[in-house]
């Protein structure tokens, strides 16, 4: 009987430790930006979002340096990344490759000269009004900038488009292909006229010409994609229930604190997402090009 009983007692007190055992709480919480802009410029426009979090959670919150899309990817199989702001189509990549995260929120844009969504956004072909291009087949054998291998409308899309619309691969159509690493230095690419055309999305040109970087004349658009839904952050599925409510909160809650964040990036704030906003561009990234 006393056997039993001790039995018993070891099992209550290693019942809760098992319990916590179950889910993950890390300290501190690890979160990945996706490098479409300057890494530097990307972290000051985040900084509420950032400070919210860590006041919400009790914690610091450890920005993981990702430079590249890929990157990202392999911190959130590798467990090393526990939220992280992903593409369409980097989100397609580590959902393939059976990566245990849910995407749970989205921004909603304003629209502007290029924006003409608040819930989707396009790739654009863009080249210098100056250089005399006006047609997609007058690139042929010209320079082009892509952004990231795994960046939807920067590299993902474009590909597709091009195949489709020519009978030959990107890299044949072109002369030289360079991937700038992001939007902003993409179209930094064509200004200085170090590339003669660049994807880059109507988001992150439409910043540009926000912020003075580009003129509304700069830039003649030879091509759109079709529209593609907004980045989706996402979560690691094995954090435990409280910590990733309390995370959604901060992003769908009262965001009173986040509105400085959100005029720097002309957008209305954060919506709730899920995985069926993105079976599409996961069913067109899974398939043949």
């Amino acid at each position: 009987m006393k056997k039993i009983l001790v039995y018993l007692c070891l099992c209550l007190l290693v019942a809760p430790i098992q319990a916590k055992a179950a889910c993950d709480d890390p300290h501190p919480l690890r979160f990945a930006l996706t490098p479409f802009k300057n890494p530097e410029a990307l972290l000051a426009q985040y900084r509420p979002l950032i400070q919210q979090l860590e006041k919400a959670l009790e914690r610091r919150v450890e920005i993981v340096s990702t430079t590249s899309y890929g990157t990202a990817i392999e911190g959130l199989l590798a467990d090393g990344v526990d939220l992280a702001e992903l593409g369409p189509a980097s989100y397609a990549i580590a959902m393939n490759r059976g990566a245990k995260i849910s995407a749970f929120a989205t921004f909603s844009f304003r629209q502007g000269p290029n924006t003409d969504s608040a819930s989707t956004y396009r790739s654009l072909l863009i080249v210098r009004r100056d250089k005399g291009f006006d047609t997609l087949a007058g690139l042929r054998d010209s320079t082009l900038a892509l952004t990231d291998p795994a960046s939807t409308s920067g590299a993902v899309l474009p590909r597709r488009a091009i195949g489709q619309l020519t009978g030959v691969p990107l890299e044949t159509y072109f002369k030289r292909v360079i991937f700038a690493g992001s939007h902003d230095r993409a179209i930094e690419a064509v200004q200085k006229k170090l590339v003669d055309a660049a994807f880059v999305s109507t988001t992150r040109l439409d910043e540009a010409l926000r912020q003075g970087k580009a003129q509304p004349d700069d830039f003649l658009v030879l091509w759109r994609s079709p529209p593609v839904p907004y980045d989706p952050f996402v979560l690691r599925e094995r954090l435990c229930p409280a910590l990733a409510n309390k995370i959604k909160q901060v992003f769908l809650g009262d965001s009173a604190a986040l509105a400085g964040m959100f005029k720097e990036l002309d957008i209305n704030g954060f919506v709730a997402s899920s995985d069926e906003r993105y079976r599409e561009i996961r069913t067109l990234f899974s398939s043949p090009p």
